[in-house]
């Protein structure tokens, strides 16, 4: 089950259930009734029935889910700061402080091609439908020419598949470093090094603390903040819902950003107090398979059970409830909708930015999209009336040249009238 945004203006009662309404052959799209109400890109899609009634928890993952990042300003932020550690502690030469961040480059789910430097688009078959060096596209002969094997082997050493928002970055920092490297004459680079190089940078603005400070020292650049998120948490609790919040950020961390994401001048209250149960540091994906202990410290947060890394195990004891009694709300494919899906049997609800953008582009170009859905349908008539016309010039042609002699002249000249009739009908048709 997939959502665009987050949770805004949830229905109070619903039950999510697939329906062919269907915008651009999505996946099969939340049904209740207030969805007439709903613009398409608002709605919750599922591929499986949900009736909320039987969900005792949700849970809630909290960066790209409760707490939205401002992209534009964060990915330029990570690009930066990772960049200038590639200059200033990797040796890499400092005319790459002129690269600049592109957000319309990167998607979710583009591949890096380690071994020559290639960012890949692979359909679901892994077979490589676009391929670019740097930020230039590589034409279609040359494409075919380097990945002539059919379906890629993803899980090898040689790719490295992004299916994460933050990995946006690292992709174009990429494409970005290979093209200024390659101008200036010296060669190609080794790119895998370059990949392992770009990797390490970014995580360690990550791990050492520099980006973490910048984005506490600028929440309101970082975030996008939506006034009706706390309603939606407490309309979730006022139909009896309890609510955890399971996230691998630290509690100081998350603290500053939900202080800010979840104030509300109208309810005037602490964030925590959405939360029935917080769990931070937990450390996804392994959280769901392994088997951690809590960690020492924070037992309590104003009255709301407060824990620190742990194990799904811990966890469910912890809620009194487990399977699809719990449904997760999370961002990441692998670390909150797979992993929770598969080895504990939650239901998931995976909340996806982009989609928004899709169907309103897909919703504008409707009118282009049902003209072109006409013209197809008139030129595939225009080919059919073609084919008919010219076996039946075949037919009066044939039949012209074996009983010229026998036809009388009136119907010879009937037989001449109907042919050049044929014949400009094709030209027209043809042209």
């Amino acid at each position: 089950m997939i959502f665009p945004t987050s949770l805004r203006g949830l229905p109070s009662e619903f039950v999510m259930h697939s329906a062919p309404d269907l915008p651009f052959r999505l996946p099969p799209v939340a049904s209740h009734r207030f969805e007439q109400f709903i613009e398409k890109r608002h709605r919750i899609f599922v591929n499986r029935n949900l009736r909320m009634s039987s969900v005792r928890w949700v849970g809630f993952d909290m960066d790209h889910t409760l707490a939205l990042y401002n992209r534009n300003f964060i990915e330029a932020l990570v690009f930066d700061m990772a960049k200038e550690v590639l200059v200033a502690e990797g040796g890499y030469t400092s005319a790459l402080r002129s690269v600049r961040y592109d957000p319309d480059f990167g998607i979710r789910g583009l591949v890096v091609d380690k071994e020559r430097g290639n960012i890949l688009k692979v359909d679901k078959f892994h077979y490589v439908a676009e391929a670019f060096h740097g930020r230039e596209r590589v034409d279609k002969e040359t494409r075919k020419a380097l990945y002539t094997g059919g379906s890629l082997r993803l899980s090898g050493e040689r790719f490295w598949s992004n299916d994460t928002l933050f990995g946006l970055p690292e992709i174009s920092l990429y494409a970005g470093v290979v093209e200024a490297l390659e101008a200036t004459g010296q060669g190609e680079p080794d790119y895998r090094r370059l990949f392992d190089d770009i990797r390490n940078s970014v995580d360690q603005v990550h791990r050492d603390g520099s980006l973490k400070a910048v984005v506490l020292e600028r929440l309101g650049e970082c975030f996008l903040r939506d006034p009706r998120l706390p309603a939606a948490l407490e309309k979730l609790r006022r139909e009896g819902k309890k609510l955890f919040l399971l996230t691998n950020s630290d509690f100081a961390y998350t603290d500053a950003v939900l202080r800010y994401v979840l104030a509300d001048g109208i309810l005037d209250r602490p964030w925590w107090s959405y939360f029935d149960l917080l769990v931070t540091d937990s450390q996804k994906p392994g959280f769901f398979a392994g088997d951690a202990p809590w960690a020492d410290g924070r037992g309590d947060c104003h009255g709301t059970p407060c824990f620190a890394g742990g194990n799904v195990a811990l966890l469910e004891q912890q809620l009194g409830a487990a399977g699809d009694e719990i449904l997760y709300v999370g961002d990441h494919i692998y670390g909150d909708i797979l992993r929770s899906k598969k080895s504990v049997g939650w239901r998931t609800l995976m909340v996806v930015e982009e989609l928004e953008h899709e169907i309103r582009a897909t919703e504008e170009s409707s009118a282009d999209n049902a003209r072109i859905d006409g013209l197809q349908v008139e030129n595939e008539g225009i080919l059919t009336r073609l084919l008919e016309v010219r076996e039946a010039l075949e037919a009066g042609r044939d039949t012209k040249l074996t009983r010229y002699r026998s036809l009388p002249p009136e119907d010879l000249k009937a037989l001449d009238d109907r042919l050049a009739a044929l014949t400009g009908e094709e030209h027209n048709l043809d042209r």
